[in-house]
């Protein structure tokens, strides 16, 4: 074990025994677990012989940023408090905070669950395409839960021309590559033109994708990885999930697992709301979610080749941004 991960378990130690009350309680088996927005690790407690040990997963902020958006740990940690005893299924929260005897910056703890994601699952096609559409109903359920006993968790309501007005503060910038950002400005002319009016408001994932999604073999178990979650259009979640189903937005050498076409998630959804869903509509916001993943492509690569933030990870994405834009416009019509 490094010297970083001695540190998380030592102060992880001193925040269990604090929050139990137990000061034998003990920790062991911390592992670092995937993922871009914070620092993540699965750990065991152990309290008194009469209890089991418990898995648990940690999530950090990351050392040294403005703690808002995505890095905003404890925030997360009450939109999923806020969605406990509901549809949606989300893990179980035991403690959050920012005090700095612990990390010095937020954290949450939440239970550790057994589930898998569709890309990783060993379900044959008919078996991905039931549990795909059982995400779907799941975000369909989402969308219903009235939002307005929320707001204090996810935050004010935001509009359509805000989530605009986000991307142009990352697009129109000097050093990002001519060749990648392609079409896009072109493509921002078009969705502004066209912006839909009076779309309907609920609480929005942000980030929904089969990714987000753990399973057992019959159904989701849990939504995971809300940092970018907000009060918005509902229709940004159906679009950003269609997108990243939709194999024309992408090079042929893409091989991501989609379990679900575009027209599959809309049929699933459209059939799980009580309220219409607009076809034309729903085109817009697919438009809009290769839009805006394009634009944090671009973003992104730009930050890994300056050196400010290593990820070759975006070098290979960034091969279909220009695919993206040209999607977009393409089912803008």
């Amino acid at each position: 074990m490094d010297a970083a991960a001695t540190e998380v378990l030592n102060q992880l130690t001193r925040l269990v025994r604090a929050r139990t009350g137990d000061q034998h309680a003990a920790v062991s088996a911390l592992e670092p677990l995937p993922g871009h927005a914070g620092f993540s690790y699965s750990f065991e407690l152990a309290r008194s012989a009469a209890l089991p040990k418990q898995k648990l997963v940690l999530r950090l902020a990351p050392p040294g940023v403005k703690i808002a958006g995505p890095a905003d740990i404890v925030r997360q940690a009450r939109i999923m408090e806020s969605l406990r005893g509901t549809a949606v299924p989300v893990p179980r929260v035991l403690w959050s905070g920012d005090e700095p005897e612990y990390f010095g910056r937020p954290y949450f703890v939440v239970e550790f669950l057994e589930g898998v994601k569709l890309s990783d699952a060993p379900f044959d096609a008919d078996r991905m395409k039931i549990l795909g559409r059982r995400g779907i109903a799941t975000l369909a359920a989402l969308h219903q839960l009235p939002w307005e006993p929320r707001r204090d968790a996810f935050g004010d309501p935001q509009s359509l021309a805000e989530e605009l007005a986000r991307l142009d503060h990352l697009l129109d910038r000097p050093t990002l590559d001519p060749a990648v950002v392609a079409r896009a400005p072109e493509l921002r002319e078009r969705l502004r033109a066209t912006l839909p009016t009076n779309s309907r408001i609920g609480c929005v994932h942000g980030d929904f994708q089969f990714a987000n999604i753990l399973y057992d073999e019959e159904k989701p178990i849990a939504v995971i990885d809300w940092e970018i979650a907000s009060i918005g259009p509902t229709l940004i979640d159906l679009g950003w999930v269609s997108f990243f189903a939709d194999a024309h937005s992408w090079i042929e050498t893409d091989d991501r697992v989609r379990p679900l076409t575009p027209e599959e998630i809309f049929e699933t959804y459209a059939a799980s709301v009580p309220f219409a869903v607009s076809a034309d509509e729903v085109r817009w916001f697919r438009s809009f979610a290769g839009y805006r993943f394009g634009v944090i492509t671009c973003f992104n690569l730009m930050l890994h080749r300056r050196g400010k933030r290593d990820d070759p990870h975006w070098e290979e994405i960034a091969l279909s941004a220009p695919r993206m834009f040209e999607r977009g416009l393409e089912l803008l019509g």
